[in-house]
């Protein structure tokens, strides 16, 4: 696990780095479609821009040990999720559009901002409980959550642009350190229509691999664990950017197994035909 200095120190150097990309892009490519339903490429950069107006305030009040919400929201983790996700869909749209040609220059400033407000966090403000809309989390995981935006997104743009994109190799160990406390189970569950708990273990090679399980099915909501001795029900092999883009609905795993990206050592049941399904 990094530390809260080496997070934030990433998630400059990433934005940094996407800041570069950004002005390189020509004209025509801003408005192709982005791999996000909802967004062109333009609109997928404005939500990286705003997401640092969201973010910064919830951090910097988390670690002076608020962690309450903020004036005029909602509590954490209570409404709709499918509806605050297509409100977020409009809500980056307008802001690309209030912004005009500022866009790539907005986008480094308010990066340049939230470094700002990390370099104020020490290593004792990591666990501190902080508001985001869809449940109370850690500073720490805040900082993973920006990592993970910022690679994701960006693989949402170069993946219309660029034959062969690929997922930050330095950014993935903190992605997955994020998906067992904030995503699989919120924003990722496999086994809405299993009847039956599932354990599906997934060995993974590449950049921070370890070898975890999602338990889904039975009713109940999925959870992500590091794999222990406990039977699984299928095994998967893939790389680490392979699992990351299937957590997150860009590729499919029937998809990743057709293609050779994954391979399935285990499945005595047919379980891995009902998964995601």
């Amino acid at each position: 696990m990094a530390s809260i200095l080496e997070k934030a120190q990433l998630i400059k150097a990433e934005s940094d780095r996407i800041g570069q990309f950004l002005k390189g892009l020509p004209s025509e490519a801003w408005s192709v479609k982005s791999a996000c339903e909802a967004w062109e490429v333009r609109d997928v950069i404005a939500h990286l821009t705003g997401g640092v107006d969201r973010f910064a305030p919830n951090i910097t009040r988390g670690a002076g040990g608020d962690g309450s919400a903020p004036d005029g929201a909602p509590p954490a983790g209570v409404g709709d999720m499918d509806a605050r996700l297509k409100a977020n869909a409009q809500v980056a749209i307008d802001f690309r559009e209030s912004l005009g040609d500022d866009l790539v220059k907005t986008f480094n400033e308010n990066c340049a901002r939230l470094n700002e407000v990390l370099a104020e966090l020490g290593e004792g403000d990591n666990d501190k409980p902080c508001y985001h809309p869809a449940g109370t989390i850690s500073v720490g995981t805040y900082l993973n959550l920006r990592l993970t935006e910022l690679i994701v997104h960006e693989w949402d743009c170069r993946s219309r642009l660029e034959p062969s994109p690929v997922l930050s190799t330095e950014s993935l160990p903190s992605i997955l350190e994020m998906f067992p406390v904030f995503v699989v189970g919120r924003l990722f569950d496999p086994g809405v229509n299993i009847g039956a708990p599932t354990r599906f273990r997934f060995e993974l090679t590449g950049a921070g691999a370890e070898s975890y399980d999602i338990v889904a099915g039975g009713g109940q909501k999925a959870v992500m664990e590091l794999a222990s001795d406990k039977r699984p029900d299928a095994i998967i092999g893939c790389d680490t950017q392979t699992f990351v883009l299937i957590v997150y609905g860009r590729i499919t795993i029937e998809d990743q197994i057709s293609d050779g990206r994954a391979f399935v050592s285990k499945d005595t049941t047919g379980v891995i035909k009902q998964f995601g399904k």
